[in-house]
């Protein structure tokens, strides 16, 4: 049931306040420095990062209505599903704040693994050399994570959550700078990260794991090296907001409504000939004249037109054989409203 009510949410369990403000102060922000969160909910922990710093913020969010939030707080946000409908540049970010869903899912390769580490592996390139990562997830998960970061990053630091908080869901805030370490470097970050994981289930977590109150690390995270407007950040998924927006100033819209709907002026025409009452009772059933109708006296109808095939079936006997003939014929009907008075007008 845990885990139906987390897939329900989305996965969304927004990193407490107290966490996001320890991490803010450990982190030396430059004012060109440009942070990515591709889970970012309604965007507080990345303005939290960034107030009074000046960097810039850009985020990922599933959830539309999350969105629409974060799009209050953050300087650029998509609409979409951070792991398979975006396109993001490469090195573009000095710091990747990356609280993904906790879970398990089918990787590109067909093979069953953490989402987590999905989102590890898709975002560490979005992430520019000497950059920072800010990698939130279970402690359980850590050893899924190992393999990837252990030869990939330097100054790699294991912190638990405040006892207030750790017990829920046994999070661990893993902050790392993108570089490649020495061997010996390799071998502690995999020793910190097996303890990580076996933290949960032993009576001296904390002496396994240093609680993120307690630390005094610092991070120096670098002003961006991508320029702005090389930058790639989109998503293939259509918000039907933000094109209607683009269609109205579009210039080509207006050519092509003038074509394709009916002016004012179209309904002056007359055709040349008077319509029969067939041609009448035909454009009704096409739907074309469904809508509000005002007769000669005034009356106003709402007119709706219908056809319905009919088969028809006679016998023709002779002294030789009986035959049995049928036809097909259309039965159209027109229903309308009349309001004054109040009634349903029907006509076959």
């Amino acid at each position: 049931m845990a885990r139906l009510a987390s897939q329900i949410k989305m996965g969304y369990y927004p990193t407490p306040v107290d966490v996001v403000a320890r991490v803010k102060e450990m982190l030396h922000m430059p004012e060109g420095a440009r942070l990515l969160d591709p889970c970012c909910g309604e965007g507080e922990a990345l303005a939290l990062l960034a107030d009074g710093t000046g960097a810039s913020t850009y985020g990922v969010e599933l959830d539309k209505d999350r969105m629409t939030k974060a799009r209050e707080t953050l300087d650029r946000v998509l609409w979409a599903d951070g792991l398979h409908e975006v396109s993001i540049s490469r090195k573009g970010f000095s710091l990747v704040w990356l609280n993904p869903p906790y879970d398990t899912d089918v990787a590109p390769d067909g093979e069953r693994e953490r989402v987590e580490v999905q989102f590890l592996k898709k975002y560490w390139d979005c992430l520019q050399p000497k950059g920072v990562l800010v990698y939130i997830i279970p402690a359980t998960s850590a050893r899924y994570a190992a393999p990837f970061l252990c030869t990939r990053c330097t100054n790699l630091a294991v912190m638990r959550f405040p006892e207030a908080h750790f017990w829920d869901f046994k999070q661990i805030v893993i902050i790392c700078i993108k570089a490649r370490p020495g061997r010996d470097e390799v071998a502690a970050n995999k020793e910190a990260l097996e303890a990580a994981h076996l933290a949960p289930y032993s009576y001296r977590v904390r002496k396994s794991i240093p609680s993120i109150i307690e630390n005094q690390l610092s991070y120096e995270v670098p002003a961006a090296e991508a320029e702005e407007q090389n930058l790639v950040f989109r998503s293939s998924r259509l918000d039907p907001d933000e094109a209607l927006l683009c269609v109205r100033k579009s210039s080509a819209w207006a050519s092509a409504a003038a074509i394709v709907f009916s002016s004012k002026r179209h309904n002056e025409i007359s055709p040349l000939m008077p319509l029969r009452e067939g041609h009448l009772a035909m454009l009704l059933a096409s739907g074309m004249m469904n809508g509000e109708v005002i007769g000669e006296d005034g009356q106003r109808l709402v007119v709706k037109g219908s056809v319905r095939k009919v088969q028809n079936t006679h016998v023709e006997e002779s002294e030789t054989e009986t035959k049995y003939i049928t036809t097909d014929r259309y039965e159209i009907t027109v229903r309308a409203i009349c309001f004054d008075p109040l009634e349903i007008i029907e006509i076959k």
